[in-house]
């Protein structure tokens, strides 16, 4: 299924040249708890699911996709700051279906790592299967992803002290 994307206010797929691009931004009013940065046809499917939840249990994240490094530092400063400013970069997970070190570029820290997802959480391949069971396995389902992203937000304080210790 395609998602209607003007509908759910995302941004044009021709968006996706410029590798990087938001798929929810912000709820404005609202006290920002994260950047999600999501990979993946399966996983990006996913987070597009569970939009509505996010909002119904107020986890103001924003969420970025991530197509290719490479062509996002290709583009200027401006549009690189609008999509992904370093503070928020800072404050960021990862979600891919692929392998947690396919996506290091876009890994802020060690704490962004501890609270990113992949199919290799477990460091162990998957058994295989339909494609639900294999993500289900990865933990990648829309449950698990919003399972994840609440713990993210959940747990913001912490992640962001130990940012500070990190950084003083």
């Amino acid at each position: 299924m395609i998602p209607d994307r003007q509908a759910l206010g995302i941004a044009s797929h021709f968006e996706a040249a410029k590798g990087a691009y938001i798929i929810r931004d912000f709820l404005p009013n609202l006290p920002k708890m994260g950047t999600v940065i999501v990979q993946g046809t399966s996983t990006t499917d996913g987070i597009i699911k569970i939009l509505p939840k996010l909002d119904e249990k107020v986890l103001n994240v924003k969420i970025v996709a991530a197509i290719s490094y490479e062509l996002f530092l290709l583009q200027g400063k401006a549009y690189r700051n609008r999509i992904l400013p370093w503070e928020e970069w800072l404050d960021s997970m990862v979600i891919t279906n692929e392998s947690l070190q396919n996506m290091d570029d876009w890994i802020s820290s060690q704490v962004a790592k501890e609270y990113s997802m992949s199919a290799d959480f477990d460091n162990h391949w998957r058994t295989g299967g339909t494609v639900d069971e294999v993500l289900d396995e990865a933990h990648l389902t829309p449950e698990w992803l919003l399972k994840g992203i609440d713990r993210f937000v959940k747990e913001r304080r912490h992640r962001v002290n130990r940012l500070r210790a990190v950084n003083a």
